[in-house]
């Protein structure tokens, strides 16, 4: 339809190289008639066809023709009237400015008839353009050549570009030059072999800002060819900012724990928070020793903040302190600061009792600037208490060193020269009750001594494990312990693996304990529970009151004026030292039961 004579140019072009029977009519009103008598495979309307007249030329057609593709071929056209015939199904487009505009006449009428001759395949296609036009994600579709013949609206948003601007154009407008030609030589020969290509990319919009996104082109497929390609790009940039922001976190917590001075962590947590929320000013406030006061400790101050220099926070009314004492992170916006005019956001995040981080921005922060900041700061306050707790234990570790070296030296050297004059005393008066009782005595103290040196020497330290008999040691710690007249019962032969010398450690003390404090005709026996993934030691004694099984635990801790006081903590040093648990209950008979579970 039309008048002009670029348009019998391509009705004559069309029957040449497509072999097709091609009627010319010069007005609407005729075409409408010739449609009403016979049906046609295409129809190309050529006339000056402004943004309103050319979709309504397409209503027209479809009036007469419902099925029949159309292409518009204007001699004046519009960009508008491009990017809605581009997004009605069954309609192509070719600009009125094209330098090829023939050529591209025939390219647009075979490729409709091409999609149209394929049948489902055409309704499998346009039923996805309807698809994803409302789709969230940026979408084109290119010939096999890569020109881009569909955008949906989503990539006009995310790349700056219009449809009209990307039509006809390349994919290569949106490169950033982050690829090296390997990258692209690759999306290529994947996707002309017919497989699906997938990865992250980084893109360019039309302002030359950058962003990510997860990019899969699938090829579309027509009697076994290949004739378009589908690019579906979820934007990611978020995603991936959170993720690199993450990463430094972790990275953070991981650098502290390498750290032992405050002052390198207090540096190291003002930089590396500066980097994570970009921020103008960040500064770092530690406790004095009495805690009554946050002296600055590191600071980083840019732009609006340059050559501001924190100073004490002692003010109980301060809203730093305030925040810092009730340990409340807070988040302000339009607070006054004295190195700015501007109003600005701030963030105050307390550090457990170890002081406050506050950083501010004349921009502002949003939600996960707050979230990072906040477990930042979460972080740290873990990452110091571990610290400390460790400088603590070393200490603790240094003052039992002290400790066993003094009871090795001021308590079993006189004790050893008491034994040595008590043997020459027994060889002058021979056998009596006084020189046995003391005897039992410095006998009973060398015992202790060798309680206390192990818990402070070795404590949990665990040697070489191999896999063991309950019952072989059991009855041979029991021949090693005063039992007296008690009974010893083994009901289980449960083998495991453990250290041998720390399991016969942990059965004689609970066998002393049990003679101890269940009467010198004690019952005690050793099964393996129900489920065989342990052990108990009971008795038919006394038992141990439930208000008091907590404290048994302690070193020192005894109700027998004979007792050391060590056996229960030597125990649990032992259970724990392999991994195991202890538990302290009542046994069946109203007796004690130490229940080890491996």
């Amino acid at each position: 339809m039309g008048g002009e004579e670029s348009i019998r140019e391509g009705c004559s072009s069309l029957q040449t190289h497509i072999s097709a029977r091609v009627l010319f009519e010069p007005s609407l009103s005729a075409a409408r008639g010739a449609l009403r008598e016979r049906s046609v495979d295409c129809v190309v309307c050529e006339t000056p066809l402004p943004d309103g007249e050319g979709m309504a030329v397409v209503s027209e057609v479809r009036t007469e023709a419902a099925d029949a593709p159309v292409v518009l071929f204007p001699s004046e056209g519009s960009e508008r009237l491009a990017v809605r015939a581009l997004r009605t199904d069954g309609v192509e487009y070719v600009p009125s400015d094209a330098d090829d505009r023939v050529e591209r006449l025939l390219d647009a009428v075979e490729r409709v008839l091409t999609e149209q001759a394929a049948g489902r395949a055409d309704i499998r296609l346009r039923s996805f353009k309807r698809a994803v036009e409302q789709a969230g994600h940026s979408i084109y579709i290119t010939d096999t050549d890569g020109t881009i013949r569909y955008v949906n609206p989503a990539f006009e948003a995310t790349t700056g570009y219009s449809a009209a601007e990307a039509l006809g154009a390349r994919p290569a407008i949106l490169k950033s030059g982050e690829h090296d030609d390997a990258f692209y030589e690759n999306l290529w020969e994947t996707i002309l072999d017919g497989d699906v290509w997938q990865s992250e990319i980084v893109n360019e919009r039309k302002d030359g800002s950058r962003y990510v996104v997860n990019q899969t082109i699938a090829p579309i497929h027509v009697d076994g060819e290949i004739v378009r390609f589908v690019a579906v790009n979820a934007d990611i940039t978020d995603r991936r900012a959170w993720r690199r922001r993450l990463r430094a976190l972790h990275d953070a917590t991981r650098e502290w724990l390498e750290l032992t001075s405050p002052n390198d962590i207090s540096d190291r947590a003002r930089d590396q928070l500066d980097e994570l929320l970009d921020a103008e000013l960040v500064s770092v406030y530690c406790t004095t020793d009495d805690e009554r006061t946050l002296v600055p400790a590191a600071k980083v101050a840019r732009e609006s903040f340059a050559g501001f220099e924190p100073s004490t926070i002692d003010s109980t009314e301060d809203r730093r302190w305030i925040s810092f004492e009730s340990g409340d992170p807070q988040h302000r916006s339009g607070v006054a600061h004295p190195a700015t005019s501007d109003a600005v956001e701030e963030l105050l995040l307390p550090v457990g009792d170890y002081g406050l981080i506050h950083v501010a921005t004349t921009a502002s922060f949003d939600d996960t600037d707050v979230g990072i900041a906040r477990v930042f700061a979460a972080n740290l306050e873990a990452v110091i208490d571990r610290i400390e707790n460790y400088r603590a234990l070393e200490r603790k570790n240094e003052r039992l060193d002290e400790f066993a070296g003094v009871v090795s030296h001021d308590l079993r050297n006189p004790l050893s020269v008491a034994l040595g004059y008590l043997d020459i005393l027994e060889e002058r008066i021979g056998d009596d009750d006084d020189v046995d009782e003391i005897r039992r005595s410095l006998t009973h103290m060398d015992r202790i001594i060798d309680d206390v040196l192990w818990l402070a020497s070795e404590g949990r330290e665990i040697g070489e494990v191999s896999l063991v008999s309950l019952r072989q040691s059991a009855e041979e710690s029991w021949a090693l312990v005063d039992t007296a007249e008690a009974t010893l019962r083994v009901e289980s032969d449960l083998r495991f693996e453990a250290d041998a010398d720390r399991l016969h450690q942990l059965l004689e003390n609970a066998f002393a304990n049990a003679v101890t404090h269940g009467g010198s005709d004690v019952t005690v026996t050793v099964s393996a529970l129900d489920d065989e993934m342990g052990f108990y030691v009971a008795d038919d004694g006394a038992g141990i009151p439930p208000e008091k099984r907590e404290a048994v635990l302690d070193p020192g801790y005894t109700t027998k004026e004979d007792g050391t006081g060590f056996g229960l903590a030597i125990i649990q040093r032992v259970a724990e030292g392999h991994g195991w648990s202890l538990d302290i209950g009542e046994s069946e008979a109203g007796g004690a039961r130490l229940t080890v579970r491996l």
